[in-house]
């Protein structure tokens, strides 16, 4: 057992010995030959800004045949059918925009910012419902914790009583209980299917 073990370190320790490295760059990694290049190369030049106009950079890349081959290979440019954001909108916002001024989506119809908004609202409902409890203008309860839910489905689905007879007697505002849904929709869990 321990003298197989041993083996397998002597191999290794050998083949780190006798391993040749190759002395030159195979031919499959080495670049292929290109013509001579132009002293000014407008890929190179980040500073460059884009114009609405014709120059000579850009005769430059119409003329160079491997860039022709490359962007033939690519194909045409395929819009993402999932994205919301268009070409005439950055036309529009770069236009009624400030340069160097930040852009950003309008709130009112980003879906995330929507609900933290909903929750927010929600939050700030129940919150003021919580304190209103007890008082005589209180029309009632309609956010629950899960042991009140859980009274309500008993009283509603094993001692079958009324709706509206739950409600009064809870203290809850009139149709909580049928927003929780016909019996089978809701249930307690065990009691389910039965």
């Amino acid at each position: 057992m321990g003298s197989s073990s041993s083996k397998g370190a002597r191999t290794a320790v050998g083949a780190a010995v006798t391993r040749k490295y190759p002395s030159r760059v195979s031919p499959v990694t080495q670049p292929p030959a290109s013509p001579a290049r132009p002293q000014q190369d407008p890929v190179q030049s980040p500073t460059q800004q884009p114009q609405g106009k014709r120059d000579s950079a850009i005769d430059l890349d119409g003329s160079d045949p491997q860039y022709a081959a490359s962007l033939r290979a690519l194909g045409a440019v395929q819009l993402n059918p999932l994205s919301t954001f268009h070409h005439s909108q950055s036309q529009n916002q770069s236009q009624s925009t400030a340069p160097g001024e930040r852009q950003f989506p309008d709130p009112a119809s980003n879906p995330a910012i929507q609900i933290l908004l909903a929750r927010d609202r929600l939050a700030a409902e129940a919150e003021r419902e919580f304190t209103e409890v007890g008082r005589k203008s209180h029309a009632g309860r309609q956010f629950l914790d899960i042991f009140t839910i859980r009274q309500v489905l008993m009283l509603r689905d094993e001692k079958m009583v009324k709706p509206e007879e739950i409600e009064r007697r809870m203290g809850l505002r009139p149709g909580v209980v049928r927003r929780l849904g016909k019996k089978g929709i809701v249930g307690l869990a065990g009691h389910l299917g039965g």
